[in-house]
């Protein structure tokens, strides 16, 4: 395309966006504006025609949820027709036209058909009146039977949700996107995202256009990870008790073994029981240690940012780097968020002592509008990311365990690193933590 061609596509693509979202009928005036000037620039019918399609194609995706398919192709046309104007200057443009016309319909309807979500329409009384290809393919409802009414399809615990926010697009209420499960024709469940807006038509709403993405094995995946991330923290507690219980009660038999030894020893050989108490007391310091940190019981007890605290001064201690935590969160959060956030810590320091050759690192964290914003840095030597995540060794699987931590708790995580230039990995969570694994202890 010339540039002359995508300049005008840029005009054409804002004036054809204004037009649909707003029915603006200075938007019409500039359709034909615009086709003056394709005249003036030599610019074919067909061209122009090819022009209005790429914008249509550009511009559906953000106003498809504001208006029906039949609306939205009815405008496009208006608009198109008003473009095309300046070509009706004789037959054989008048004819072209028609043809574009047809061409954008097919267009349109093409990409209705074979969109790989649903996309649907309702009346205001919930009865389905348009359903593409993919609506028959997923919930196994034909469009040459009966329609069913939406909320007959849906699982019995969202009926009164979906009734609710139904009533709110019908009084002409803003978007909104909401999970739901719903039932195909033959019993399966299906876990879809809904975005849906009302139609409005002379200032009133006639009914509903939606589109419905099947999130059922993305959901599975979030149910596999929350049951992993059960067990991992199970045999984590299983581990501490093991180490702090028996463990410390093995030592403690060492202890007075050693006590009733030294009776026996003369006075040259007591500097060598000392020195074997001092050994093991240092045994016993490095367990408990451990234990903490498998089963943070202060995480219980005082929550997320003590917990914290106490495992930065723990590694600073035994590695000699500076760590500080700044931030609060504003009171105690969900116990999937705190234990999540912990553990993402303690994997962020243990690769900074590990790999990093950092002087200091430092951790961070700040509530803001419900959401847990956590940062941890260091100033070590960096790594290249993609190769790092590339990777199948324990660097990369525990950067990768980062993020699966994330998933069940619908969490972000971004890692900033370069070589030289340190590491910067940001967190983002709801506080609240719903849909995520809980904590096995039972918190």
């Amino acid at each position: 395309m010339k540039a002359s061609q995508q300049e005008l596509l840029g005009l054409y693509k804002s004036a054809l966006q204004a037009f649909l979202e707003k029915a603006d009928e200075s938007a019409l005036e500039e359709a034909y504006e615009l086709g003056r000037r394709a005249l003036a620039q030599e610019i074919s019918l067909i061209q122009m025609v090819g022009i209005h399609c790429e914008a249509l194609e550009q511009v559906l995706p953000l106003v498809s949820k504001k208006e029906d398919a039949n609306g939205v192709l009815r405008s496009s046309a208006k608009f198109l027709i008003e473009g095309l104007t300046p070509y009706e200057m004789t037959i054989s443009g008048y004819r072209e036209t028609n043809a574009a016309l047809q061409a954008s319909e097919e267009r349109y309807r093409e990409l209705f058909e074979n969109a790989n979500d649903i996309v649907f329409t309702t009346d205001c009384e919930g009865r389905l009146t348009s359903i593409n290809r993919a609506g028959e393919r997923i919930t196994g409802y034909r469009r040459d039977e009966p329609p069913p009414v939406p909320v007959n399809v849906l699982a019995l615990e969202y009926f009164e949700q979906a009734a609710r926010l139904f009533e709110q697009l019908v009084a002409g209420g803003g978007p909104i996107t909401q999970e739901f499960e719903i039932l195909a024709k033959d019993g399966r469940p299906i876990t879809v995202e809904v975005s849906a807006r009302p139609i409005i038509s002379e200032g009133k709403t006639v009914g509903i256009q939606g589109i419905a993405r099947d999130i059922t094995e993305r959901k599975r995946a979030e149910q596999a990870l929350h049951r992993l991330n059960e067990t991992l923290e199970e045999r984590a507690r299983h581990i501490a008790h093991e180490l702090h219980d028996e463990a410390s009660q093995l030592l403690v038999s060492v202890h007075i073994a050693i006590d009733g030894l030294a009776q026996t020893l003369p006075p040259s050989g007591q500097q060598t029981i000392s020195e074997i108490k001092e050994l093991i007391e240092q045994i016993e310091s490095e367990l408990r240690r451990l234990s903490h940190e498998l089963c943070p019981t202060i995480l219980d007890d005082l929550g997320l940012v003590p917990a914290i605290e106490f495992l930065a001064q723990g590694v600073s201690k035994r590695f000699g780097i500076p760590i500080t935590v700044e931030g609060n969160t504003n009171g105690r959060l969900s116990p999937q968020v705190e234990v999540a956030l912990y553990r993402i810590v303690q994997e962020a320091l243990t690769n900074t002592t590990r790999h990093a050759r950092a002087t200091n690192a430092s951790v961070r964290l700040q509530k803001e509008n419900n959401k847990i914003h956590l940062m941890i840095s260091d100033n070590g030597v960096g790594f290249d990311v993609q190769s790092v995540l590339g990777k199948k060794g324990n660097r990369g699987l525990g950067l990768i365990g980062m993020r699966e931590r994330l998933i069940p708790l619908h969490g972000e995580c971004s890692i900033k690193s370069a070589p030289g230039k340190g590491t910067e990995i940001s967190v983002t969570v709801p506080s609240e933590g719903k849909d995520a694994y809980s904590y096995p202890s039972g918190r």
